[in-house]
């Protein structure tokens, strides 16, 4: 069984082993478990939706996600709903811009058509086009922004329409957050020396988060449940799932909405996946992902399914980069975290008592990892300027796609000034970079 599974999944080609893909996989898990009770919040506005239902579907649809990636892309990279999604989706409901089933509706249709960008070759042609600067800043980006989501969650800082503040330092949970900060950089970096020989320890974020999450209940921070058995799971799917209105979302109103829901998803997952590769060092000596048509593929195909279940878009999910952080380098990390969601349809209350200082700590700490791979950047100012400007929107602006959209234009601009001004036409970018450009830009129109 093991050699079948080091065989499939490439596990000792790719200095792994099994033990330590299940550990990455379970850590994965624990970072991104808090999306479990970020849906039942955030779709708790719309008026008589089963928050139960869409807790189980949540972690119904996020396991075959993950699973459908580990099989068949075989990288660590997971998915889960967006979470910008899901506010929207609430946000249209309740103010009248579409029904509940056409909002469904209209995340199906933008999975459709993220397929048919997939299959037609446009993703390799995108990705490619990006220039190889933006592609090994892009880990850099996406570490900035899960570093400030971890900070956010530690309760250490706060955005507000105000700007950003420091956090409460009188609170029980932010307390428990630096803690746990503390406790997750010791068991990340320390390293011990025996007979000559240094052991690291594995597993070190996903002790981390148990630890903290330990140490959370003395302090009356982490809540124990009344039970760890969920009540009423597969029986309230029926309440979640497939109420869809395909023909109803096909009105021309409803065109800057599913445009913008396909951008998001496109490009989110065209950064994050470029990110993870070159965390877990699976991009090429040119900076490409030869695997990113299959991720692309299982991406739009769980968005599809995110739809019928009332789910929203499902996206490649950036705190996947703890599980790569951890030692994962294969599908069989996926493939874990999705057999520990499909645990949370059965035993979700067990998973839900994690506090957000615990999953933070590790996140603070995956998020500085990869800024690790910035080292291989080129620092020359007319190529580092766009790395830059990618930087300052991911941190500043809390967006790691539009730190993208900027980055693209400055490269644009830049180019096409040395072009004009060194009289090298050469400089100028192919027509795939200027048609990317373009669909970035609608980004910020919609």
């Amino acid at each position: 069984m093991k050699e079948k599974l080091d065989h499939f999944f490439k596990i000792s080609e790719r200095g792994s082993t099994i033990g330590v893909e299940i550990i990455a996989g379970a850590t994965t898990f624990a970072t991104m478990a808090y999306i479990l009770a970020y849906m039942t919040w955030s779709m708790s506005t719309i008026k008589g939706i089963n928050l139960t239902g869409v807790l189980i579907c949540t972690a119904l649809t996020t396991a075959i996600s993950c699973i459908a990636m580990g099989l068949y892309s075989n990288t660590p990279i997971c998915l889960a709903p967006v979470l910008v999604i899901p506010g929207l989706i609430a946000q249209w409901v309740s103010d009248g811009t579409a029904t509940y089933a056409e909002c469904f509706g209209m995340v199906f249709l933008s999975g459709v058509f993220f397929i048919i960008i997939s299959v037609c070759g446009l993703r390799e042609m995108f990705a490619k086009s990006l220039p190889k600067n933006i592609k090994l800043g892009l880990a850099a980006s996406v570490g900035f922004l899960i570093a400030r989501v971890g900070l956010n969650s530690c309760g250490l800082i706060s955005a507000s329409k105000d700007g950003l503040t420091y956090g409460d330092f009188s609170q029980k949970s932010t307390i428990l957050g630096l803690i746990g900060i503390g406790i997750c950089f010791f068991l990340t970096y320390v390293r011990f020396n025996i007979k000559g020989h240094e052991y690291k320890i594995r597993g070190a974020l996903l002790i981390g988060i148990i630890a903290t999450t330990i140490i959370g209940i003395p302090m009356g921070v982490t809540t124990l449940p009344d039970s760890i058995f969920t009540v009423g799971g597969f029986s309230s799917i029926k309440a979640t799932a497939f109420q869809i209105d395909i023909p109803g979302a096909l009105k021309l109103s409803y065109i800057p909405l599913i445009l913008m829901l396909l951008i998001n998803d496109f490009f989110g997952t065209l950064g994050s996946g470029f990110a993870l590769a070159g965390k877990a060092q699976l991009l090429d000596k040119d900076g490409n992902f030869p695997a990113f048509g299959k991720v692309f593929l299982v991406d739009s195909s769980a968005t599809i399914m995110g739809s019928l279940f009332g789910i929203s878009t499902i996206s490649t999910f950036a705190e996947s980069a703890s599980g790569i952080e951890a030692g994962g380098r294969t599908g069989l990390t996926a493939v874990t975290t999705g057999f520990f969601f499909l645990l949370c349809c059965f035993i979700s209350p067990l998973f839900l008592m994690i506090p957000g200082a615990a999953t933070g700590a590790a996140l603070v700490v995956v998020g500085i990892s990869l800024l690790e791979t910035a080292g291989g950047l080129d620092f020359t100012p007319v190529d580092f300027l766009p790395v830059a400007s990618m930087w300052l929107v991911s941190i500043f602006m809390y967006d790691y796609v539009g730190g993208i959209v900027i980055g693209m234009f400055v490269y644009m601009f830049i180019s096409i000034l040395r072009a004009i001004f060194e009289k090298d036409k050469h400089l100028i970018p192919g027509v795939p970079v200027w048609v990317m450009t373009a669909l970035m830009s609608l980004y910020y129109i919609f």
